[in-house]
């Protein structure tokens, strides 16, 4: 294993051809042909479709499901905070990261979680293969996206919870420039509602198991507590 880490690592002939296949045409028409294609595939076409839209909401988003997104657009807050780049909304977001918005799904009766996502070439630590850093910011990001929209939490301020314990199995390499399947479900239910017990796992369009992880989070209060100080701020400022 060693020696075929070695060698993909050293070998002149990968990293050329590497380089040869990453570079791409990331235009407009590029962005739309990646959003027509997540839009065809099966696990899209059978999460969106009329029959389950009872159960499934469909959030098509960067990283702003800092709030309640399954309320009412007037119960939603702007802040300015929740602007700020992190590594998901700004440092990944471009051509060769993730050049197209993720999709995700939620159940409201199951508190399940699905995101689909497209993975580019630049996130790649060896030729073609996705870096297992990126992998771990996926999903961290996701398990606190899922816990802050779940029934069995206190909060639903994403920025409110922190991965406390997050496990990771690598089951097979994550190939890129390929749509990622990330399911998310409650993995053992707490009398808690400050924390939640998460497990999930990456597959590719095919679903091909890639990844398992469960993590564990916390609801630290750390959004709600900014969110009520900048409030009192602004009521402090009229006097």
């Amino acid at each position: 294993m060693f020696l075929t880490g070695s060698y993909i690592s050293y070998n002149e002939f990968l990293y050329d051809t590497y380089k040869e296949y990453t570079v791409s045409d990331y235009s407009t028409s590029y962005s739309r042909q990646l959003e027509y294609k997540l839009k065809q595939l099966p696990i899209f076409q059978k999460l969106n479709h009329p029959n389950n839209t009872h159960q499934w909401y469909k959030l098509s988003s960067w990283e702003n499901l800092d709030r309640n997104v399954l309320d009412n657009v007037a119960s939603i807050k702007d802040e300015d905070g929740y602007k700020e780049p992190t590594l998901t909304n700004q440092t990944l977001r471009k051509p060769g990261g993730i050049f197209i918005k993720p999709v995700i799904f939620h159940n409201i009766e199951t508190d399940e979680g699905v995101t689909i996502l497209h993975v580019g070439y630049r996130l790649c630590g060896y030729p073609f293969i996705v870096h297992g850093g990126i992998i771990a910011t996926l999903l961290n990001e996701t398990f606190k996206r899922n816990a802050s929209l779940s029934k069995f939490t206190s909060s639903n301020l994403k920025d409110d919870f922190r991965v406390e314990n997050l496990t990771i199995n690598y089951k097979f390499p994550t190939f890129a420039n390929q749509f990622l399947i990330v399911k998310t479900r409650l993995k053992e239910d707490s009398k808690d509602k400050k924390t939640i017990l998460l497990e999930s796992c990456i597959e590719n369009a095919k679903g091909k198991l890639l990844v398992k992880s469960t993590a564990l989070l916390h609801d630290t209060g750390r959004a709600t507590n900014r969110i009520n100080a900048e409030e009192q701020k602004k009521k402090q400022s009229w006097w």
